[in-house]
Order: C-alpha cells, then structure tokens, then sequence
C-alpha cells in the first residue's frame, strides 16, 4: 500500500509536482530558486532531488495529493474554510442567540458585513502560508536543518512566516540583543545556502497600542513585504517601546500577535499590507519546533492528535510541556478553522514536517505504529480460519520519517520521527439514546454526508430497537458537523459486537479536521470495531489505512459487494476480538438492511 501510494501520487499528480518544484520560477511558490550562477550545476540537482524525494516520503494518498495541490493553487482549502463561514452565518442569522461576539469559535461569525463579503466572489488571490515558530535553535546542526525545511517549504508553494521566539535564553541585555539579532541572521543565511530567499526583521514589527499600552500590535505591512518579494520573514522578538528601550517578549505573547495580524490578513476582499494588492494569506499550518518531538502526558505518554475544544483539559492535566499547549490553544483559537497545529521537534529531519504539511495524518514512531505481539498473534489466527487478513505496513499509516540505515553506534542520535497534530476542533456530544438527540438535524447530516436519501423510517427504528438491546452510541461533533453511530450487535456465543454503523461528515466541514477527531472519539469510545463499507466507496482508502485487517465478500450476482474491515486494540487489557466475533461479525454485517434508498 505504501509503495502503491507513492506511485498513484507520482502519476496523478507528477505534472503538478513539476511545476511546483522547477528549476526556476513557478506559477505557485512564493519564492523563486537561487540563481544557477550562484550554485555548481550538481548542487543544485542535489538539492532537487532531496525535495522530491522528501515530498514523495510523506506517502500521501491521492486524495491528499489533490487536496495540496488544490489548496496551493488557491481551491480546496479556501473553498472549505469559506463554506464553513458561510454556514456559521447562517446559523447565527437563523438563530441569533446561540452565540455572542465573546462565544464565537474560531471561524464562526454573527450577521453582520463581514458575512456578506463571504458570499461574494473572491477578488483577491490566497497566498497558501505557515506560521512557524522557533523556539531555540543551539543543539548542533539545528539551524542548518530548519534553514533547510523552510526553503523547501517554499519551494512546494508555501509561505512560511517566522517568528525567532526567545527561549529564555537571551535576556534583554546588549548580550541578549546581540544573541537574537545572530541566530536570526544566522538562519536567513542557511534558507539562502539551500536555494530560498530569506528577509530577516529585527525591529519595526511589534509595538504597543497607543491608547493601550498593554496591548501588543503587529504591523504587518513589513511581513506582506517580504512575502511579495518572495522572501521568508524571519522576525525577531524585540521591541522598541515608547522611551525607545528594546524589550525581549516572551514567545507566547509575540507568537499570539503575529498569529493576529495573520488572521486578520485573510480577507478575501482586502489584500494584505504590503503586498502591493496582489494577495491576502490563506493560514493553513501553524507549527512549533522546540526542544520536544510533541506533547507527551503522564508515564511518557505520547499524544498524536489533540482537539483542543474537547481534549484540552485532560492533556493539560498532566501535560509535559504546558508552556507549548497554551502557546498552540491560544494561536490556533486566532487562526481560521481550517488551519491545523505541529509540535514538533527543532531537530527533526525535514521530511517530517513536509508531511504534516501535505498530509493531515499524524506520525508516530514505528514502535508505536507497529503492532504489539498479542495482534499479531490473533491476525496469524484469523488467517488460519480462512479469513484474509489485510495488514498495513509496519510504517503505514503512521509514516517513518528520518531515519536513515546507518549503523547505531554511542555517537549516533537518531533523528525525532513523531510530531503531535493539534486542532481546534469541535466539541463532542454524546448520546445513548434517539430521544436525546436532534433527530432531523442527525438526518440531514447523513444524508448530506452519503448524499444520498436515507431511509429514515426504517433507520431510526432499527436504532430504537437496538437501543434496549445491545445499545446504541451516537457521537455528534460540533453543531451536528459530524458524527459517528455504533449499533451493539448480539453474536452467538458472545457478548454484544461492536459496529461502526455511520461515520459522517458535512462537506462544509472538511477540511476542519473532523474526520481525525471522529475517528480519535471512536477508538476512544470502542477500542476494537467491526464495519463494512460497499467495494467502490471511494473512503475505503482511508479505512484501509485506519484497519487492523479487511475481507471481501464472495461476489454474489445482483448483491451489494461489501468489504468488511476491523481494527483491535493494542492497550493491554483492553477488548480485542476473536477470530470466531470476527467472522459472527461478518455473518451478522451481511444481514443488515442498506440504510438508503
């Protein structure tokens, strides 16, 4: 599957790959190469070939590669990021009292001219961008290595903006100044080593409200400048205040202001300052490299993928690094709904941001990808009984990134290969019965979702008969943007079977991230599952990815053809299911009704 993503990418999306990473100008990035005088004919292959090879190491799927491509070129992201507004406009037109201008979610606006402007036609183009933050860069090599991933952040598109934050390091002495002005400069000139084009901004960003002396405002025309130039902003944390003494802010203070003046340039009808009228940013990652490879909890746990509406209290709770997950709420809470957090490690290989970039997948170690052994034995099992067991790669879908085949030796330190995703995300509801839920709302998700006509009478009495007997979970997110049913089948000789029954979600909300945070609130709610899905829906991709193991059924003349897919739990203690639920499972999957008509 890993290889044959690869090759899928490689042929639908070569012809885009290749404008996107040329040897000179293209129509997308945002900055242009060096110019070939300035480099040997063989550096700049090199350098080449290590981006391709990095954009083709994050696997993605070909519905991914799509979705970047288009979100450079100015469609995916942006139309989902304005459906989404325009649906909570008019939520908030048809129901004016379930929020308030202090309640607003990211993304959700009330009635007003703001809501207006959404609906009409964009009349200025989306420059694709990524907030970076860098927090410290004194382990060896790390300056080289990020000044690296930002010119090839640029090269496929991307405009990164960049704030040096100040790690404690530096006070605001003359020493302290000095240290920041270097490292700033110091990184500028490794973007300008690897082919980008860097602008380093030391003064003139950050000042205090006049009326308000506690309020720290970002001027962004400086930003909008460079980026028009085709310059990466590296912008130092320093400012001058009203008696002309330089302060050292802190990085959760700079970081949130540069984060406001970001959001506040993504109107589709004012171009950004600076930028001459020629584009406003369309704010898709928002990524933090520090001295931690993501968020960890308590007993060294590692969270891949955090919603911060739902999950934020428990991570904070025993978080590692709360500095980080406050900096990451408070940024991602400014930025558009669509824009999604990394933490990851300043001393990453590159390659493992690229893929959070192209991707919305989270990566974690092989260890933690790979299977512990008591699955492993239960698949054997499976095989045994004559059901055919499909089982990704050690490295799927949880992508090894950076680690290289060299020899392990006392000296060797093995690059970080994990980073966590954040979202702002939604918040989750949770019903065991119909009665409690919004039933024709439920309805309508679904049937936007599957854009097809339910089968309602039918549906939702099966539902209530199961709720007395095996049970019922319905996971809704947000306002009934998503959702996710799990109906308890009776099997013999078992107790009631786990099915995933719906898994739905609003075409306006993709690209909010709504289907990584179902999918984390199902593996929560039921750590082993069992589902079908008809043999040409085009999601079966994605839930062979997220499967422990698939069959097919035998074809039948006239039948639905049906895959049936599961995935076990690899928590000690926890339910995993047999080989014998497995194939009851199966038995009793065949026999349920099709929910539309």
């Amino acid at each position: 599957m890993q290889a044959h993503g690869v090759r899928v990418f490689v042929k639908r999306a070569g012809v885009q790959l290749h404008r996107l990473i040329p040897s000179g100008q293209n129509r997308f990035s945002t900055a242009s190469s060096a110019s070939p005088e300035s480099e040997t004919g063989a550096h700049h292959k090199q350098r080449e070939r290590e981006l391709i090879l990095s954009v083709l190491s994050t696997v993605p799927s070909p519905r991914e590669a799509r979705k970047f491509l288009n979100s450079v070129s100015g469609n995916e992201t942006m139309r989902s990021q304005r459906e989404f507004e325009e649906r909570q406009a008019r939520l908030a037109t048809e129901e004016p009292t379930m929020r308030t201008p202090g309640q607003l979610v990211p993304g959700e606006i009330l009635h007003s001219e703001r809501a207006a402007e959404a609906r009409e036609t964009e009349a200025v183009p989306r420059r694709l961008t990524a907030s970076v933050f860098i927090d410290g860069l004194e382990s060896p090599g790390a300056c080289e290595r990020t000044g690296k991933l930002l010119a090839q952040i640029q090269r496929i598109g991307v405009s990164p903006v960049v704030l040096l934050a100040n790690n404690g390091s530096a006070d605001a002495t003359c020493g302290g100044y000095r240290s920041i002005i270097r490292q700033v400069h110091q990184l500028a000139d490794a973007v300008e080593r690897e082919g980008g084009k860097a602008r380093p901004i030391n003064e003139g960003v950050f000042f205090n409200n006049p009326y308000d002396r506690t309020d720290l405002t970002v001027d962004p025309e400086l930003i909008g400048a460079a980026i028009a130039q085709g310059h990466t902003p590296i912008i130092s944390p320093l400012m001058a205040d009203a008696e002309l003494q330089v302060k050292v802010l802190k990085p959760r203070v700079a970081a949130a202001a540069v984060a406001r003046a970001l959001a506040q340039s993504t109107s589709t009808q004012h171009a950004m300052a600076g930028s001459g009228g020629a584009f406003s940013l369309l704010v898709a990652r928002l990524i933090l490299l520090g001295g931690a490879d993501g968020l960890t909890g308590e007993g060294n746990v590692f969270h891949r993928f955090v919603n911060l509406e739902e999950d934020y209290a428990e991570v904070a709770a025993a978080c590692a690094q709360p500095d980080v997950l406050e900096l990451m709420r408070t940024c991602l809470a400014i930025l558009p709904p669509t824009a999604a957090g990394i933490v990851a490690s300043v001393d990453s290989d590159p390659s493992l941001v690229l893929k959070g970039l192209i991707s919305e997948r989270p990566v974690a170690t092989q260890q933690r990808a790979r299977r512990n052994q008591g699955v492993a034995q239960q698949g054997q099992a499976v095989r045994r009984a004559g059901i055919p067991s499909y089982r990704p790669l050690p490295s799927y879908p949880f992508v090894d990134i950076g680690v290289r085949d060299v020899a392990k030796t006392a000296d060797v330190v093995e690059a970080p290969t994990q980073f966590t995703l954040l979202r702002h995300g939604f918040q989750i509801q949770r019903h065991k019965k119909l009665d409690t839920c919004n039933v024709p709302r439920l309805r309508s998700l679904l049937e936007s979702s599957f854009k097809r006509t339910l089968d309602a009478g039918q549906y939702f009495e099966r539902l209530r008969q199961l709720q007395s007997a095996g049970g019922v979970e319905i996971i809704v997110a947000g306002d009934y943007q998503g959702a996710v049913i799990v109906t308890h089948e009776a099997v013999a000789g078992a107790e009631s079977l786990p099915y995933l029954d719906k898994f739905a979600v609003l075409p306006s909300a993709q690209g909010t991230g709504m289907a990584d945070i179902l999918w984390a609130q199902l593996r929560r709610t039921c750590p082993s599952c069992m589902w079908r899905s008809r043999n040409d829906n085009g999601v079966n991709k994605w839930y062979f990815d997220r499967s422990s193991g698939h069959v097919r059924a035998p074809a039948q003349p006239g039948a639905t053809q049906w895959v049936f897919f599961w995935y076990q739990s690899s928590v000690p203690g926890q339910r995993t299911l047999t080989v014998d639920e497995i194939q009851s499972g199966i038995a009793v999957s065949q026999k349920i009704a099709p929910s539309f008509v």
